[in-house]
């Protein structure tokens, strides 16, 4: 499939947004906010070998899904000898946020030949349970600039329906909050253009559709399943967003079937929600559940009118 604006779609699999990884200082703080709101969580659960501990947030259902994982850590000394949690100890050390977008792909071979033929190095390893049931493998590109943020690859050791039926069945996809999907993430990149041919030429992901705040920013949408990155770029030199550094927004956009329900929903429980709003997507309403008061993370609430 030719692009005719960035090239040859590279032969990378990339099957799903898998999720996003949010840096919690303390994980049962970080986790009350969410439940707070009405989210199931999973129960807490540590990487063998890591010192890292989790629990996550699943939308979706048994044909498609996404997770929020807040990651701490519980033992120091193993988290400072493994290379792959540095950026999260950076991140909790700093402001914990979003810092991680994860990939899903069924084929970890053609992505390391694919980042190869870049001149682009990775790091594999194997991720454990506490328990030592192996979770998955993840392959890590050394230089994430390419790509505006921090990303990281993972095949699963459990086919992916297997998976989403085992959520399913333990009821971690029924929440007393609508969520009914993950719509967007944004990545910001002063280099738009190259941001871009990263994730088509390299990635495999083709351009969906681009909208334009004039003077401000430029939107590219790169779609995958039903779900969207937004790369976020400057329109023009003077634009703000000409300045701002690379890297992801600590934030996530789900689809609501009712944003003014929502809303009601969420202020009911103590959170700070103003009305909705028309958004910068065509044809949707937005209201957003600020990052200071969801643990660091933005939650914006997304209808479709």
């Amino acid at each position: 499939m030719q692009s005719p604006k960035y090239g040859l779609i590279g032969g990378m699999n990339i099957a799903s947004i898998d999720h996003i990884v949010l840096a919690a200082s303390n994980l049962e703080a970080a986790a009350a906010p969410f439940e707070r709101l009405g989210l199931n969580l999973t129960p807490r659960g540590t990487h063998q070998s890591f010192g890292t501990e989790n629990r996550a947030l699943f939308v979706g259902n048994q044909e498609s899904e996404f997770y929020v994982e807040l990651l701490g850590v519980h033992d120091r000394a193993a988290a400072e000898h493994a290379p792959s949690r540095s950026s999260l100890l950076r991140a909790i050390e700093s402001n914990p946020a979003v810092f991680r977008l994860m990939l899903g792909t069924d084929d970890l071979g053609a992505a390391k030949a694919a980042f190869a033929a870049k001149g682009i190095a990775c790091a594999e390893e194997e991720v454990f349970r506490g328990d030592g049931t192996k979770i998955g493998d993840v392959l890590r590109p050394e230089a994430t600039d390419f790509a505006g943020c921090e990303i990281a690859l993972m095949k699963y050791a459990e086919p992916a329906e297997a998976r989403r039926s085992r959520h399913a069945t333990v009821g971690l996809h029924t929440h007393g909050f609508p969520l009914k999907r993950l719509d967007h993430l944004a990545v910001f990149t002063p280099t738009l253009e190259e941001t871009t041919r990263f994730w088509v030429e390299t990635l495999g992901v083709p351009v969906f559709g681009e909208v334009t705040r004039p003077g401000v920013m430029i939107i590219r949408q790169m779609k995958i399943g039903d779900a969207v990155v937004e790369l976020l770029g400057p329109d023009g030199a003077d634009s703000p967003m000409a300045k701002r550094p690379p890297g992801i927004a600590s934030m996530a956009a789900f689809e609501v079937p009712n944003l003014d329900e929502a809303v009601a929903l969420a202020r009911e429980r103590g959170f700070t929600v103003p009305e909705g709003a028309v958004g910068i997507l065509p044809g949707t309403r937005v209201a957003t559940i600020p990052p200071t008061e969801l643990s660091g993370m933005a939650l914006q609430l997304l209808e479709y009118v």
